[in-house]
């Protein structure tokens, strides 16, 4: 058995059967993606929910639907996955890197304030490891500078911020569903909002341009009626072929249907190794603040010592019989082809370049107690080994 196999259950298998037997469904029928995207919005507060073949084309349709665009500036942070910045590219526009917050490792809103010019046209925050930035504060920002929010929540399925579930902070909020994510169907994304002129931009910007789809769930697909006509003009506006298939969402909504219990397993996995780790001066696991729910796509620790390497550290985990960890990603403005086009003037962070080397993120797809208490039994190990 695979050590991922407790991830798909007898759910995905029946619904994806389904569509194989009955047949792709056509634009008038009851599909798995309609009911995806309606059962998401429930589960995440919003009036409207909009899938997506990834989470990058996600952000790409959230950022043209705020009038993003040639010449404009998007407030980033450096450390996250490059997509959010590629997002901001695509529109022709260019990212802005706010620096991070030294506990949390998630963008500054002081940062963020530093960085707003007049052609600041969105700030784009990303909710890092599961946990959601300080939202409030950097909506100030917005709010003062007439701004759009949108919260890259690629890792954050149900993290929380004052009460309220992630993907309801902002204008807008993107969730993904690539295979390491709370929720899976291999790639896939979501868009959230509850605005209406922006749910209706988004879905005609995902269909092609197409102009009688809908924010209504499963409306991503023009009328067979209209089709056959001859006469009739289907494109009213720039659109890409960002849909996701009807395989897709099958086995999402079997998923979905699963969520709280992704989430729990993935908080179990952090509270394993919270304890591993309790009480060592050298290493400092990612802040979560009290009026935060943090949701664990990852247990991030940072490296706070000169006496240990990163790369020591893993190789003595691996050695002792630890499944790994990961490192964070480079910086996105030190990566070769951004290194390139990114004016110096909008590419320093100094928080994040004394904290990105050093951080260590612990897997939490772990569906088993045994799992869960090998890979933290194997960290209290490897911190024993080092504290000699």
């Amino acid at each position: 058995m695979s050590s991922q196999s407790w991830r798909v259950g007898e759910k995905e298998h029946e619904y994806l059967k389904a569509v194989l037997e009955n047949g792709f469904p056509g634009s008038s029928s009851v599909s798995f993606t309609g009911r995806l995207e309606k059962l998401f919005a429930e589960k995440f507060d919003s009036k409207y929910a909009i899938s997506f073949a990834n989470g990058t084309a996600t952000l790409h349709a959230a950022l043209a639907a705020a009038g993003v665009g040639a010449g404009d500036e998007v407030i980033v942070p450096p450390l996250t996955m490059s997509s959010t910045s590629f997002a901001v590219l695509h529109c022709g526009a260019i990212p802005v890197f706010a620096d991070i917050d030294p506990e949390t490792f998630l963008m500054s809103a002081k940062s963020v304030k530093e960085r707003v010019t007049q052609k600041t046209k969105a700030i784009m925050p990303v909710a890092l490891y599961g946990l959601c930035p300080d939202m409030d504060a950097i909506n100030a920002i917005a709010k003062k500078h007439k701004l759009a929010v949108i919260e890259d929540d690629a890792q954050c399925f149900l993290g929380k911020y004052k009460g309220k579930v992630a993907g309801t902070l902002g204008d807008m909020a993107s969730f993904s569903f690539q295979n390491s994510k709370h929720l899976t169907c291999g790639e896939g994304g979501m868009v959230t909002t509850s605005n209406l002129d922006y749910a209706e931009f988004i879905r005609r910007f995902s269909s092609l341009g197409y102009g009688n789809v809908s924010a209504a769930p499963g409306k991503s697909k023009i009328n067979k009626s209209d089709i056959v006509n001859p006469n009739f003009a289907r494109h009213v506006s720039l659109g890409y072929n960002y849909r996701l298939s009807e395989l897709c969402s099958a086995f999402l909504f079997a998923q979905l249907e699963r969520l709280e219990m992704f989430v729990e397993w993935r908080k179990k996995c952090a509270a394993g190794f919270a304890e591993a780790v309790k009480g060592v001066s050298w290493l400092k696991p990612q802040k979560t603040p009290p009026e935060c729910e943090n949701s664990y796509w990852a247990y991030a620790v940072k490296l706070d010592t000169p006496d240990v390497k990163w790369v020591d550290f893993y190789d003595k985990f691996m050695e002792l019989g630890g499944d790994g960890f990961y490192g964070a990603w480079r910086l996105t403005y030190t990566e070769p082809y951004f290194s390139k086009i990114i004016p110096d003037k909008h590419a320093h962070c100094p928080v994040a370049e004394v904290t990105q080397p050093y951080l260590m993120q612990f897997k939490t797809n772990y569906g088993s107690e045994a799992d869960i208490k090998r890979q933290a039994e194997t960290l209290q190990k490897t911190i024993r080994h080092f504290d000699k």
